[in-house]
């Protein structure tokens, strides 16, 4: 073989090796190297996109209401009460000159004291993250009664149904059910036992399974069972008021969370001692029960 043979099999041996390499390794040039990247594939759980809160301020017209309102801007009437919480007094007033807040994609939540995200993202049903991200609080470590928190997605508000449930105007407690009272506040004769019994609270006949509401905003420090209230519910509100929900077939809150009043907290039933179904209820200051019906709207 001549000299300018050899040589060419030698580069051509070279040639072969190099692209092996190549081939295992990836190109050599500087502009196609790999550096640090990441992202989701096709296969990775797609990404929920929290949509920002598109909010206007409206000041009330003469003559307006409030479904006039939300249905102009349409948001439902839930939430644009729920919006705006720290100026509605009643559902069927509103003064002219009245600034409203409109959320077309959520709710404005004022947060109240001791409550947190986690109590808040059970109240509306959304989930804690998407609060997290809308309100870009992931580097915040408290909450502070009194801020606004937009909450993506919500289209109602426990406070339409505290107001409904006190009969359109701000109240501060609110019925838990409506109902028929089958048995009032004071002396009686137990239905059960049949002897003369000091009655705590009120008894309101409802359909089993009907939703019970927080007739005030509060934390619930019992939701249990008990021999005579069967399943109930405790909440501690302002002021050394408790309120107590007897007679449950189902509850849907746990120790130590934060409702707000309008919020269901549990379903109507008929177990421990009872006749029938019914909500047992209960309004107590600083230890001692009081009638109800003196405090409920009418």
């Amino acid at each position: 073989m001549n000299r300018s043979l050899r040589i060419a099999a030698i580069w051509g041996g070279l040639g072969l090796l190099l692209w092996a390499w190549w081939a295992h390794q990836g190109p050599l040039l500087p502009s196609q190297s790999f550096h640090a990247q990441g992202g989701p594939t096709l296969d990775d759980e797609a990404l929920s996109l929290v949509p920002a809160p598109d909010i206007v301020e409206y000041e009330v017209q003469l003559g307006e209401t409030l479904e006039q309102i939300a249905a102009r801007f349409g948001v439902s009437l839930e939430a644009l009460v729920g919006s705006n919480a720290n100026i509605l007094d009643d559902l069927h007033a509103l003064e002219p000159g009245t600034v409203l807040k409109i959320v077309k994609n959520g709710v404005l939540h004022s947060v109240k004291r001791g409550q947190t995200l986690t109590d808040i993202a059970r109240t509306y049903g959304v989930s804690l993250s998407e609060i997290v991200r809308a309100n870009r609080l992931e580097d915040r470590e408290y909450i502070y009664p009194g801020e606004e928190f937009f909450i993506p997605g919500a289209v109602t508000s426990p406070l339409f149904t505290h107001l409904q449930m006190a009969g359109g105007r701000k109240s501060f407690f609110a019925w838990p059910v409506r109902g028929v009272l089958s048995s009032g506040f004071g002396p009686r004769i137990h239905p059960i036992s049949g002897e003369p019994d000091f009655h705590q609270g009120i008894d309101i006949e409802v359909p089993e399974g009907t939703d019970v509401y927080a007739s005030c905003a509060g934390r619930v420090i019992v939701a249990g069972r008990h021999s005579g209230y069967g399943l109930y519910i405790v909440l501690e509100h302002s002021n050394g008021y408790r309120t107590l929900y007897g007679h449950l077939s189902g509850i849907g809150v746990y120790r130590g969370q934060f409702v707000e009043g309008g919020q269901a907290i549990g379903r109507s039933g008929n177990t421990g001692n009872s006749t029938g179904p019914h909500l047992h209820f209960e309004i107590v200051q600083y230890g001692r029960p009081l009638n109800p019906l003196a405090l409920l709207p009418p």
